[in-house]
C-alpha cells in the first residue's frame, strides 16, 4: 500500500528559504571598492650636455715692410739768387789746408770743382791780412774789403766752373757773419750765417765741417 507524503505548507517554505540563502547573497554583503594607487612620480633626468671649448688660436701677421727710396739731396740748389748749400752731400772731401808759416798764413777751404761742379772756396787770414780776426773761435763777420780793418775771411764763388784756381778771385765786396767751432790742423767746423756775394748772390745757412 503505497502511502502518500502530505507536504505542509510552513515547513516547504522554510526549506526555500534555507536553500535561497545558501545559493545567493545576502542583502547585506559589504562591496568593496578597490581605489587605483596614484602612478608613481616620474623622474626625470635631464641629459648634461658638456661643451669644451677650444683654445684661442692667435695668429700672428708678419709686419709689411715698405721701402721707399729716397733721391739724395744735391750739394747744390740754385733759386733765383739763393743758394742752397749741404756740405754732407758733396761728391768729393773738401780742400782743406792749415795755416802755415810765414807773413801771410791763412786757413783754406774750398770745394773740388771737376767732381762738385761749382767752387766755393774759404780764405781766412789769421796776420798779414784783416787784423779783427786771428784765428780764434767765436763769431765774426765776414770782411775782406779792407787789408787793416777787416777779419781778413774772404770767400769766392764761382756756380758753374772752376774759376780762376790760382787767383781764386776773392769777391772783395762780400759780407755775411759765420761762427767758427773748430779751425786747427785737425779739421775744421764751420757754421755760415749769411754770405752775402756783390752780385746779389745769397747763401741761405750752411755748415761746412771737415
Amino acid at each position: 500500500m503505497r502511502t502518500k507524503t502530505k507536504w505542509h505548507l510552513p515547513v516547504l517554505t522554510t526549506a526555500l528559504f534555507i536553500l535561497a540563502a545558501g545559493c545567493g547573497g545576502s542583502d547585506e554583503s559589504t562591496a568593496t571598492t578597490t581605489i587605483p594607487s596614484a602612478p608613481a612620480a616620474s623622474t626625470s633626468t635631464a641629459a648634461t650636455v658638456s661643451t669644451t671649448t677650444p683654445p684661442a688660436t692667435t695668429t700672428t701677421v708678419p709686419a709689411t715692410t715698405t721701402t721707399e727710396t729716397v733721391a739724395d739731396e744735391p750739394a747744390i740748389a740754385i733759386e733765383g739768387d739763393v743758394v742752397n748749400l749741404s756740405w754732407a752731400n758733396l761728391p768729393s772731401t773738401p780742400y782743406f789746408a792749415p795755416a802755415g808759416v810765414g807773413s801771410d798764413p791763412f786757413f783754406h777751404i774750398h770745394t773740388n770743382p771737376a767732381s762738385d761742379g761749382f767752387m766755393l772756396s774759404f780764405e781766412l787770414y789769421t796776420t798779414g791780412y784783416g787784423s779783427q780776426w786771428t784765428g780764434e773761435l767765436g763769431t765774426f763777420d765776414i770782411s775782406c774789403a779792407d787789408p787793416v780793418n777787416s777779419t781778413g775771411i774772404c770767400p769766392y764763388f764761382d756756380s758753374d766752373g772752376p774759376g780762376p784756381i790760382e787767383i781764386l778771385g776773392t769777391d772783395f765786396g762780400a759780407t755775411g757773419t759765420l761762427t767758427i767751432l773748430q779751425l786747427d790742423s785737425d779739421g775744421y767746423e764751420i757754421v755760415v750765417h749769411e754770405l752775402i756775394f756783390t752780385n746779389g748772390t745769397t747763401f741761405a745757412e750752411f755748415t761746412m765741417s771737415g
